[in-house]
């Protein structure tokens, strides 16, 4: 149980620690240029949502790779859409990924175009499902269609509640240029998604915790 709770805080690191590198230099960076980073609460809660995702989907990592003994075969790829869907894996893969869609243009105001959206969620599905070919779990091209399926209508559901929220305010909402950029979530996605492939070794932490 012990061990178990320091693998997943030692995975949770690889993930913060690249975030909080990021973030830093991000508040720096924005103090010269006089731009406004996001805030930290809410930036750490989307890092907190990208580890669920990886947590739970098991993104491969280099470590994989550097064990890697055995080659590809037919059965670690599924490249004919819906060929065997599983409704319920269809529905969950669709669910992951609406906080994605949701809370980035509710975190990133300037964030407000579904392709935009729709971009960063198949791109974040497509590293998952790649870094999967390492640790020989099943990589679906279903999996990368319902993911980005589902980052959109996250994203139309933020738009119905945000209008429905600007109207009951009665007024209308600008986006100012000095909004927090539209390039920090690709930024957090992208180095969050790095330090896990590349500091997650979980043979080898595990080797340490249990001596085998």
């Amino acid at each position: 149980m012990v061990e178990s709770a320091l693998l997943a805080a030692y995975e949770l690191a690889t993930v913060l620690a690249p975030f909080l590198v990021a973030y830093a230099i991000r508040h720096a960076h924005s103090r010269r240029t006089r731009s406004i980073p996001v805030e930290f609460a809410p930036a750490f809660a989307f890092v907190l949502y990208v580890f669920a995702v990886l947590y739970v989907t098991g993104s491969g990592t280099l470590y994989d790779l550097l064990r890697q003994t055995a080659s590809w075969g037919p059965n670690d790829l599924y490249l004919i859409p819906f060929l065997a869907a599983d409704p319920i894996g269809c529905a969950l893969n669709v669910v992951l990924f609406l906080p994605l869609g949701f809370s980035i243009p509710l975190i990133w105001k300037r964030v407000d175009r579904a392709f935009t959206i729709g971009a960063m969620g198949f791109s974040f599905s497509l590293a998952i499902e790649l870094s999967q070919l390492l640790n020989h779990r099943a990589t679906d091209i279903d999996d990368l269609i319902l993911n980005t399926l589902g980052a959109l209508l996250g994203f139309v559901l933020y738009r119905l509640w945000s209008n429905r929220a600007n109207a009951a305010r009665s007024k209308h909402v600008f986006v100012s240029e000095r909004l927090p950029s539209a390039r920090e979530p690709a930024l957090y996605l992208a180095v969050t998604f790095a330090g896990h492939f590349l500091l997650f070794n979980e043979m080898g932490f595990a080797k340490l915790l249990y001596g085998f």
